[in-house]
């Protein structure tokens, strides 16, 4: 299969995932004809990131992921900001200027917090997008007179790519629709291991979990790991079936990120 087939099998809809509802905030979700997404490992092995101790490394990076809705193609991703203006997400998530028309993206779309009181900010203006990296960055406006970076914070990708075997995660907007089909796509925290820094050019793969709807999160080394805690892969792409220990996701990798956000200047 292609990778521009596969990465069109990323989303997650409300007829695909069987989602009855969504919060009134929230009027889109990723819609698709494919059960194929990134996938879940094995059981489901992820927490709230809300559950991560307030003073941890792991809840702060966790502040600059949010829930991006894109109403022009009915559907919605995961972002992150690399700057107090700037958030990355997939090109198969928005891949022109008419995809970004009414962008948003709620950086405190968790667990605990009502959906009255999750903050929007305004992220519609198309930068730049890579068909290639499967990447797209889009400007956010400021908010009662502050940027998104500067309440949330900003990611910082890593200054080398990861090596294999060592520890990572995926901050992302989602919850195992498959089992619960009226789960809410809260952010979560899902950790694991990097499988292979070649699975293809400029692409890694690892085995932590996500599903359609995290298309767009930052891939961050662990603790235990060199460049712990920076960003090290863009994820999009699954491979296997959900709940197959066969199975691993993938992202592209730290330096083809640098080099395009290096183009902007960034």
């Amino acid at each position: 299969m292609s990778m521009k087939i596969v990465r069109a099998f990323l989303v997650v809809g409300l007829t695909g995932c069987g989602v009855a509802e969504l919060p009134e905030d929230v009027p889109n979700a990723e819609s698709t004809a494919s059960v194929e997404s990134p996938v879940i490992v094995g059981s489901v092995n992820w927490t709230a990131a809300t559950s991560l101790s307030s003073t941890s490394t792991e809840r702060t990076r966790s502040k600059a992921v949010g829930y991006l809705s894109i109403p022009a193609v009915g559907s919605r991703c995961t972002a992150w900001l690399v700057a107090n203006d700037k958030i990355v997400t997939n090109n198969h998530c928005i891949g022109s200027s008419a995809d970004a028309v009414g962008a948003k993206v709620s950086f405190n779309y968790e667990d605990g917090v009502a959906s009255t009181s999750r903050i929007w900010y305004d992220c519609s203006i198309f930068v730049k997008t890579w068909t290639a990296e499967d990447m797209t960055v889009l400007t956010c406006k400021a908010l009662n007179g502050y940027l998104p970076g500067q309440v949330y914070g900003k990611l910082t990708v890593a200054s080398a790519n990861a090596v294999n075997s060592s520890s990572m995660y995926v901050i992302h907007q989602n919850c195992d629709y498959n089992a619960t089909p009226s789960c809410v796509p809260n952010k979560k925290y899902s950790p694991g291991t990097v499988l292979n820094t070649n699975w293809s050019s400029n692409e890694l793969s690892y085995n932590a979990d996500t599903l359609g709807g995290s298309s767009g999160s930052p891939v961050l080394a662990g603790a235990s790991a060199a460049n712990a805690h920076y960003v090290i892969g863009l994820h999009h792409v699954g491979v296997g079936s959900n709940y197959s220990s066969s199975a691993y996701n993938t992202g592209v990798e730290a330096s083809a990120i640098r080099a395009r956000l290096a183009e902007l200047g960034l």
